[in-house]
């Protein structure tokens, strides 16, 4: 009955709710409700029955039927709701029922209810069970569909089927699959002799015994066989049998499958063939072939390697061939190969292997690990490099000697690539473009120098890519302020570029054009005033003789006197003349300058004026010279008046004297110039000073800055060929609106006139033991030979061209031990401002200040205190090296701060 009852809630689920796979979960629900609603309903009209019936009658048990309706709905929660329907109902009837039975008692009517009660729990608890029961049915049908699925998909995929032969009749069962594996038509299964007809010719009678072994003796098989299919072709396949013993011990049946392997035979035809090829392969190579499982144990290896061992083939896998790997290579070629079985990594290793002949050379080896049916398995090689490692090693000597080479020449070299990226720098790179090769290895040099962007050097080095050919040319960098001369030449990878600088040739040779012109003009101006003084001879003589003919203070006579004054004037200026084409007479004595000086000082005073200050500082000790003392007059006065037209306003005049040796490195910055010691006069003022354009044209004839008609362009002509002639040397240092320096260095007389080499005099022994000196100057010319000089005594040095630079160096260089800076530099902060700003970030650090000007100048006008340290230009290393070890003296001792303003 239930059963029943279960087919028709089911039937009535599928007609009306045909879920899919998309709708199940909304049929579910509908499913739920619709059921769920059909039993409360149930339960109503239950319920208005029991409102009909008198009191008595066992009404209350009609409600326990409805509750079996939740089944249909597969939820245990329907099956509760509709009871508990039925349970409100029960309860409800015994209030609400139409009368009550004639003889019947409250107890009886209270007993039925309570009957009723019980039956209704007792059916929605059946149905629950009934519900679970269904559920584990379902659960298990779905099991062993999916099981049958699983196993048709396994038969089909592995090509397998069943047979069974059922003893003693011999009657056959085969699936499906078995009359698709032998190539018959599914239909009646034939005997045995015809089955076995159908395997090759040459398996029959195999099949055949074991067979009959299997179902007399109950002898297990498994075999691989051909069988024949209909249409003439051979089909592999593999047959397995057993027999089925009873409970009495006998045989009742045989059973088996039938697998369909020729697919895999046909793989393993082929892995035989390539296996067979690849022994062809390795034994037709000049090298070392091998295999080995991955224990390490050996199972191949070629002819080759037995020959180049002194072996054969069957003693190498059997003994393995560790033992002709040499002792020093052995451990870690073991060590690399445990790693590659641990790891499954291929194995990479270089050792010595021991030849035939006794010599070791070095092999390349490598193996990879194949998996296989078999297991896994390492196929490997081991390639003589021997001749490759010598060639290598011959190709790092001249790489090596090539880097060196590089490395020692004196231009710089860098490479870049196809992207302009730095791949390789010389050490001249450093210098020459005053960074370190590790800020710009790896970077572009348009990132790293923009100025260059679009300029001559992008130019050439993109025509040296494009054209692929060689090109040369000169260039200047004004970030650097310097000249370059290079050459690039095309390589595959991008270009290599050689540069020099010439900045110094270029400014030697713009002094030679200079010095040859001021020579040309000197000559031409000497053979003028040459033949202007034999006219002005005539001219004063016929003056002469005119004025003795005429009355005094008649007009004649006065206009004698104007022709004689200015022939007189122009003798002047020929005079001029001569001492700047250096062809004057001079008439040199030994002359001590501070007397000079202070004789001229009374004279100096009256020809300048009250506005301007003179001030003189005098050495102590100061050496002889040999000059014109009327010349070196006339040079100081003109020297002063230049100072006096510079400073209208009024202004200072400082002129010092002092001892000092002109050395190799600034006597070659310059033409004519000898190394040795000199006495130096020089003349300061707070002037207006003279531009750098300007500064360049001073010295030749005619040349003046000042207003026409209030200069004749003569006068520091006349003090430089005087200073020329007298073997001596001018420097003029100048900063608009700084004021101006003048310095003239005459040579010292020594005995006998002699000269001794400034190294023979002051012979240096400094030892600045790494300390790190921060040189800031804006001359780069200046810059570099100061830092050769400071590398030489020992000391580190960091470069800045200016105080903005300086003080960035000082934040992020905390090592830095003393600051070396220049007093007068563009950008708006001088070396006393910097000086100042750097005490304030480290109070402890010494300042040694350097200038062209004269020490007591910039003390009075380049805003130094009175104990500044300050080394003049130009200086000697071992002046320089004093210096030094007074500032760090000075810096251990005394308050620093009294040389700051």
């Amino acid at each position: 009955m239930i059963k029943t009852f279960e087919n028709f809630g089911a039937s009535i689920n599928t007609k009306f709710f045909p879920s899919s796979n998309n709708q199940k979960k909304l049929d579910n629900k509908h499913i739920f409700i619709f059921w769920t609603a059909v039993g409360a309903l149930t339960q109503l009209l239950v319920f208005c029955g029991d409102m009909l019936t008198p009191l008595g009658f066992a009404h209350g048990i009609l409600y326990a039927p409805a509750t079996f309706f939740g089944l249909f709905a597969n939820r245990v929660i329907s099956i509760w709701l509709i009871g508990s329907l039925g349970m409100l109902g029960t309860g409800l009837g015994i209030f609400y029922s139409n009368g009550t039975l004639p003889n019947v008692g409250y107890e009886y009517i209270l007993l039925n209810r309570l009957l009723g009660w019980g039956t209704i729990i007792a059916s929605a608890v059946a149905a629950m069970i009934l519900l679970r029961l269904r559920r584990q049915r379902r659960v298990s049908q779905v099991a062993l569909e999916d099981t049958a699925s699983l196993l048709q998909v396994a038969s089909t995929v592995g090509g397998l089927g069943g047979w069974r032969v059922k003893l003693p009749e011999m009657e056959s069962y085969w699936s499906a699959e078995v009359f698709k594996i032998l190539g018959r038509p599914h239909g009646t299964v034939p005997d045995i002799d015809t089955i076995i007809g159908w395997y090759a010719e040459k398996y029959q009678a195999d099949v055949r015994d074991k067979f009959k072994k299997c179902v007399f003796d109950g002898h297990p098989f498994d075999t691989e066989i051909q069988v024949i299919h209909p249409d003439g072709t051979p089909h592999w396949v593999r047959l397995v049998g057993e027999a089925v013993w009873n409970d009495q011990g006998e045989i009742e049946a045989a059973q088996g499958a039938v697998q369909d392997i020729d697919k895999h035979k046909a793989v393993q035809r082929e892995i035989e063939s390539s296996r067979e090829e690849w022994q062809l392969l390795a034994e037709s190579v000049p090298m070392i072939v091998w295999t080995t499982n991955s224990l390490g144990r050996m199972s191949y290896v070629n002819q080759f390697a037995a020959g180049y061992m002194g072996s054969n083939a069957r003693q190498l896998i059997q003994e393995g061939w560790w033992q002709y790997v040499h002792p020093d290579d052995k451990p870690n070629a073991k060590a690399i190969w445990k790693n590659a079985l641990m790891t499954v990594q291929p194995f990479l290793a270089e050792f010595r292997v021991l030849r035939h002949d006794g010599t070791w050379r070095w092999h390349l080896a490598r193996a990879v690990r194949v998996d296989a049916s078999q297991g896994a398995q390492w196929y490997g090689t081991a390639m003589d490099i021997q001749d490759f490692k010598e060639a290598q090693e011959t190709g790092s000597q001249l790489a090596s000697r090539l880097v060196e080479t590089m490395e020692s020449v004196a231009d710089a070299i860098f490479v870049l690539d196809h992207d302009w990226i730095f791949t390789y720098m010389n050490r001249q790179c450093e210098t020459v473009l005053e960074r370190k090769r590790e800020e710009l290895l790896s970077r572009c040099i348009w990132d790293e120098f923009p100025q260059a962007r679009d300029s001559k050097f992008q130019l050439e080095y993109e025509r040296c890519v494009k054209e692929h050919a060689t090109v040369r040319f000169d260039a200047e960098y004004a970030l650097l302020k310097k000249h370059f001369e290079v050459s690039a030449y095309p390589h595959q990878g991008g270009v290599i570029v050689y540069f020099r600088d010439v900045t110094t040739q270029k400014r030697l040779a713009e002094q030679l054009q200079q010095a040859q012109r001021i020579d040309a003009l000197g000559k031409l101006t000497g053979g003028v005033a040459h033949d202007f003084n034999n006219l002005l001879t005539v001219i004063l003589g016929n003056a002469e003789i005119l004025a003795e003919q005429f009355a005094p203070s008649t007009q004649e006579q006065a206009l004698t006197q104007m022709i004689s004054a200015a022939a007189q004037r122009g003798a002047e200026m020929t005079q001029r003349l001569l001492t700047f084409a250096s062809k004057q007479s001079l008439e040199p004595q030994v002359l001590e300058l501070n007397t000079l000086v202070k004789d001229m000082s009374p004279l100096l005073r009256r020809s300048l004026g009250q506005q301007i200050w003179v001030e003189t500082i005098y050495c102590d000790g100061l050496w002889p010279t040999l000059v014109d003392p009327g010349q070196l007059e006339m040079a100081l006065l003109n020297l002063a008046i230049n100072a006096r037209d510079a400073m209208p306003n009024g202004g200072r005049l400082l002129i010092e004297t002092s001892n000092t040796v002109l050395d190799e490195d600034y006597a070659a910055q310059h033409m004519d110039l000898q190394a040795g010691p000199y006495v130096m006069l020089a003349v300061s003022d707070t002037g207006q000073g003279i531009s750098k354009e300007n500064l360049a044209r001073v010295f030749e004839p005619f040349f003046t800055t000042k207003e026409q008609g209030k200069g004749t362009g003569l006068g520091l002509p006349t003090v430089y060929g005087f200073v020329k002639q007298s073997r001596g040397h001018v420097a003029i240092y100048s900063e608009i609106n700084q004021g101006t320096t003048v310095k003239i260095y005459l040579p010292r007389c020594l005995e006998n006139d002699r000269y001794t080499p400034a190294s023979a005099m002051h012979e240096v022994h400094h030892d600045g033991q790494g300390r790190l000196v921060l040189l800031v100057e804006d001359d780069a010319q200046v810059r570099q030979i100061s830092r050769r000089q400071l590398e030489t005594l020992g000391y580190a040095v960091i470069e800045a061209e200016n105080s903005q630079q300086a003080l960035h160096q000082l934040v992020c260089e905390p090592d830095i031990a003393l600051l070396f800076t220049d007093v007068v530099m563009p950008g708006g902060m001088s070396g006393s401002e910097l000086a100042h700003q750097a005490r304030t970030l480290r109070p402890d650090l010494p300042v040694l200040f350097a200038s062209g000007y004269t020490g007591h100048a910039m003390v009075h006008h380049g805003g130094l205190g009175a104990g500044a340290l300050l080394l003049p230009k130009p200086y000697l290393r071992s002046q320089l090296a004093d210096k030094l070890v007074q500032a760090f003296k000075s810096a251990a001792t005394s308050d620093l701060d009294s040389s700051l303003p």
